[in-house]
This record gives C-alpha cells, sequence and structure tokens, in this order.
C-alpha cells in the first residue's frame, strides 16, 4: 500500500504514542520535515535509479542547473557531429589535480567539476569554438520534497514503510530515549537494505535526470 505524507505522520505519532499534534514535542511540519530527510538518507543508498530528459544546457564557462544534485554520473560535449566525455570530479579533488585552476586555459573542455549544489565549472573553460555546444549531463537529482499531505515518496511502496520509523527514530532521540530511537532504527535500517535494489519507482521518478 502505498503511503501519503498524512500516512506518515499518522503512524509515527501512533509509534510515540503522541497522537494529538496539539499536545506533542513535535508539530506534522517537524514531522514532514524529518520525513524529507529520510528521502535523501534513502536516495544515497539506492543502487539503481531511472534516467530521464530533464532539459537543454550547453558548454559555458560556469553552468547552473535549476535541479539539486545528489551524483553526476556522466557528461559528455559535442561538437555537433562527435560527443567526448567528459571526466567528473568535486572541487577537492580537482583543486589537488589543479592547484593553479584560477589562471585555467581556454580551449576544448576535458572535465567538469562541481562548486555548489547547482552549479558547476568546465576545465578548459570553452573557448569560441566549444562556448554554447550541447552538453549531455545524467546524474541524480534531489527529489521534490514532500508537502502537501496527499503527496507520496518518490519510491515505489516497498520503500514507504520505512518513512515512520526514520520519522519516530528522529521524535525518540528528541525524547532523550536512546533504547526505542535504537529500536525504531533498526526496523528503518533493515527496511532500507532489504529493498535497496527493489526501491526504485519506475513509473516515472525525480530522482534522476538527463541533461542534453
Amino acid at each position: 500500500m502505498a503511503y501519503t505524507l498524512a500516512d506518515i505522520i499518522a503512524e509515527t505519532r501512533q509509534i510515540v504514542q503522541q497522537t494529538d499534534a496539539n499536545n506533542s514535542q513535535k508539530s506534522d511540519a517537524d514531522i514532514t520535515r524529518d520525513a524529507n530527510d529520510c528521502t535523501i538518507q534513502l536516495c544515497s543508498t539506492l543502487s539503481a535509479l531511472p534516467k530521464e530528459v530533464f532539459s537543454s544546457v550547453v558548454a559555458a564557462a560556469t553552468i547552473t542547473l535549476d535541479t539539486d544534485l545528489i551524483k553526476l554520473d556522466f557528461a559528455s560535449i559535442s561538437d555537433g557531429t562527435t560527443s567526448f566525455p567528459l571526466e567528473t570530479m568535486d572541487f577537492n579533488s580537482f583543486v589537488r589535480r589543479y592547484p593553479d585552476y584560477q589562471n585555467q586555459p581556454t580551449g576544448k573542455p576535458t572535465l567538469i567539476y562541481r562548486m555548489t549544489n547547482t552549479t558547476w565549472k568546465m576545465f578548459p573553460a570553452p573557448d569560441a569554438t566549444w562556448t554554447g555546444k550541447t552538453l549531455t549531463l545524467i546524474g541524480s537529482a534531489v527529489p521534490t520534497p514532500m508537502s502537501a499531505t496527499t503527496d507520496v515518496p518518490p519510491f515505489s511502496q516497498v520503500m514507504h514503510p520505512a518513512y515512520p520509523h526514520y520519522c519516530a527514530w528522529k521524535f525518540f532521540l528528541l525524547l532523550n530515549n536512546p533504547q526505542r530511537a535504537a529500536d525504531e532504527y533498526a526496523i528503518f535500517d533493515g527496511i532500507k537494505k532489504m529493498n535497496t535494489f527493489s526501491a526504485t519507482n519506475t513509473r516515472g521518478s525525480l530522482l534522476s535526470f538527463k541533461v542534453q
């Protein structure tokens, strides 16, 4: 059975025995934040995510995407006939390899590195020949947070039961009940591990994208 946000909140409150939102150490908004935190935790453990066409982007020294990425898996640049793969890396790895990167040359880009959640840079910076050329980016994006009570988690139903236990874990930590917190986390972790290979939502998920 699919869980809505309302179901997650209600089951969380049932587990911690604080069913009255007006007489509780956590509001429904607090539990909603915990549920969205759970989504991020689960994103880091799934083995495969669907790839989708997201939007178009072209080569520039700085690329700003309108989506917060979990991971960029693949990048390439095309001259209109041939696609050339780009190495992808985080900024720390990049600056260790190119400590003099601020004096970077221009030319045909060979890699793309991350500056912020939505900002990436190309190296070398594309010159006039390569600026504006089509990029292909394939990776995993942060899902849209749940907010309406009818919203559902961005995974298949097998992973939905993990949400109340994650939220209850956070709730029991607030209540300074480490034993119950440990119990709820163990249940959450068990569901997560059991469904790591089958939890991808194949009906169209915003978790992953393809930019081309």
